[in-house]
């Protein structure tokens, strides 16, 4: 799921005007094409939508990305993995 190193990491999400977005707490970049971007934060999953997406000054050791185009959607999938555990997991140490 989400690398250690950024288990607990700072999640934020920046919106400018619907054409540039500043995201901290990326783990990895999933997928990338003009018009969808899928990143694995330090908060699950980030799928963005539009068009002519670009990124830009991605920084994986900083967790970092920035990210440029018409963004129309964004949406988080998976589970919230900063500090939480499953249910099994608290079960079965």
């Amino acid at each position: 799921m989400v690398d250690s190193k950024l288990s607990g990491v700072e999640h934020k999400l920046i919106l400018h005007n619907q054409e540039q977005m500043h995201v901290t707490g990326v783990s990895r970049v999933e997928s990338f094409n003009p018009e969808e971007i899928l990143l694995e934060t330090s908060h699950g999953m980030l799928h963005i939508k539009g068009e002519g997406l670009d990124m830009r000054n991605l920084n994986l050791e900083q967790g970092v990305v920035e990210i440029v185009g018409l963004i129309s959607e964004t949406r988080y999938s998976g589970e919230r993995t900063a500090g939480r555990r499953s249910l099994l997991e608290k079960i079965f140490k």
